[in-house]
């Protein structure tokens, strides 16, 4: 949960962040003659035209060649777009027509700095301490910049002749301690901090570093000492998620959680900053149990309302209990407030595939393509809804088309559409093309134990490559040890190669370890044939045949192992 900062944020070269939606604020024009234009470009951003203006803003400087604010709020929209191979030209311009206008040298540095160009934000850095050598904080910009650029001796030089120009301050003795740390001399970040904290400084990252370095040392107690010191001094509760991780670390799960929670509930902390933590929360980044994770997620719905993360947050912990139609709720809130929340819509499916509601999936599927057009995530969702329905042409229509877009897709991605197409092709009876798809996904991604379990499945009853099949269960049973799915594949291989001891042994782990279905215990039975036990044969065959209905298993070679008290093939 505890993440280094070196971007401290100290700097007077603030980043603009989001496009103000008031251009004539931003773009400081005075009383220029092109001040309405501006203006007018606003009106055409309230109503979404960006198209008209752009071409508004170029007609201004069609007119005006020497007007910087027009080229500067030119470059603002193209690099709110993340388009900035036209927006650095447009930036470099304005600077260059203005190069004493701080707010215009700020954009160009983040925009160079957003392309990870660090070595030419450092150059514009250095005209603009040239034109401004008082200015304390560009110089610190340009220590941070240095270290960011793999110059971290150089940056240690421009600290040491800032700090013999304006003299020491915590400020920059922070950012120095943050690069020490990186070149592994903590000793001296310790020794550099800690005179700070005895005099009682405000900046935050002081103690959020010094606690580091301690975390580092394995020193919780230490670090939660001086973690705690730094919020009575420091005033900024996002330091409980420093004294969570240091209670974590030294096993105090109960403290940790109470921790998070006084930096969920704090109004200062900012948003992004708790999402981080609840998303590590749900991966699996931490050992609070469904009960803390839903109090944290209550908190973030009510301290956020207006966010969509906070329901998905929500509704992913409602669904882990089991609590299907209250996280679906949750999820359809959240999709209400950002409909290209596309992760919100792939969880809405798939908890309504849960619901066995396959058709309210495939509506929400369309509702989202609506917005989301050739997503392969949803592509792939809408496929599966429709295969949960045997409507095996849709599809293969979805599946198909989720595999054409996923080309600039993560591997995981298509991994999945490589597995659903795999089960989709074994429908079909098309078992060639299937094995290719599972090999493929397998391939991809080798922690796909879904993957390997229904190939490995598939192959045992077909009779063919069982000791491939062995092989790729027992990998997915590695890969998850606790799905009885897994297991009950890994006995019915066994059982295929003849090996009926083993087989029983897995089997009934599998019945143990999760909630026994037809299938399993159809299985069961068979094995228990096999091993000369009818009796308990006939008693396994009689609860799947109780279970039999929808479970998709072949009930008249059921009812003849039940009436010949013997293993059909």
């Amino acid at each position: 949960m505890y993440k280094k900062l070196i971007w401290i944020g100290v700097c007077v070269l603030a980043s603009l962040g989001a496009l103000s939606p008031s251009y004539a604020q931003q773009v400081e024009v005075g009383d220029k003659p092109y001040k309405q234009d501006l203006v007018e470009v606003e009106s055409f951003l309230r109503v979404g035209n960006l198209e008209g203006a752009i071409q508004k803003l170029d007609s201004v400087i069609a007119k005006y060649p020497e007007a910087a604010e027009v080229y500067y709020a030119k470059a603002l929209l193209f690099g709110q777009a993340r388009n900035l191979e036209v927006a650095i030209p447009l930036a470099q311009q304005a600077f260059e027509l203005e190069p004493s206008n701080l707010m215009f040298a700020n954009y160009l540095v983040e925009l160079y700095k957003g392309k990870g160009d660090f070595g030419t934000a450092i150059t514009i850095l250095d005209k603009v301490i040239a034109s401004n050598p008082e200015n304390e904080p560009i110089y610190r910009e340009k220590v941070m910049l240095q270290h960011a650029n793999k110059q971290s001796e150089e940056a240690l030089a421009t600290y040491d002749a800032t700090t013999k120009r304006f003299g020491k301050s915590d400020t920059l003795d922070v950012i120095k301690a943050e690069i020490l740390v990186d070149l592994d001399r903590k000793v001296e970040a310790k020794e550099l901090l800690i005179p700070w904290t005895k005099q009682k400084s405000t900046v935050r990252q002081v103690y959020s570093t010094l606690g580091y370095i301690y975390l580092a040392d394995k020193d919780s107690k230490e670090a939660v000492q001086v973690l705690t010191d730094g919020i009575t001094n420091s005033q900024e509760n996002l330091l409980y998620l420093d004294i969570a991780n240091a209670y974590a670390a030294a096993g105090k799960d109960a403290q940790a959680f109470q921790a998070i929670k006084k930096a969920f509930e704090a109004d200062d902390v900012n948003y992004m900053d708790k999402h981080r933590v609840m998303y590590s929360v749900l991966s699996g980044g931490s050992n609070l149990g469904l009960e803390q994770m839903q109090e944290l997620a209550n908190i973030l719905v009510l301290k956020h309302p207006r966010v969509a993360d906070s329901h998905v947050a929500k509704g992913d912990v409602l669904w882990r209990r089991g609590n299907m139609q209250e996280a679906r709720s949750l999820f359809l809130t959240a999709v209400g407030i950002n409909k290209n929340h596309v992760d919100a819509w792939r969880m809405l499916m798939n908890v309504e595939l849960g619901l066995n509601e396959a058709e309210q999936a495939i509506a929400h599927g369309f509702e989202a393509l609506e917005v989301n057009p050739n997503n392969p995530m949803l592509l792939y969702f809408t496929g599966l809804s429709y295969l949960v329905k045997d409507d095996t042409d849709n599809a293969r229509k979805m599946m198909e088309s989720a595999l054409d877009n996923s080309g600039k897709e993560n591997q995981y991605l298509q991994s999945l559409i490589y597995a659903g197409l795999g089960d989709l092709y074994h429908k079909l009876e098309m078992a060639d093309v299937s094995d290719v798809a599972y090999e493929e996904a397998i391939k991809l991604d080798s922690t796909n134990a879904t993957a390997m379990n229904n190939y490995a499945y598939y192959l045992s009853e077909r009779n063919e490559k069982l000791d491939l099949a062995e092989k790729l269960s027992m990998q997915s049973n590695t890969i998850d040890p606790a799905s009885s799915t897994f297991q009950d594949t890994y006995a019915w291989i066994l059982f295929k190669q003849q090996k009926y001891p083993e087989a029983i042994k897995w089997m009934e782990k599998a019945i143990q370890s999760g909630e026994p279905n037809a299938v399993l215990y159809e299985h069961y039975g068979d094995i228990l044939s096999k091993l000369g036990r009818s009796k308990d044969a006939l008693k396994q065959w009689g609860k799947a045949l109780a279970m039999s209905e929808g479970s998709g298993i072949n009930i008249e070679k059921l009812k003849t192992k039940i009436a010949t008290k013997a293993y059909v093939e």
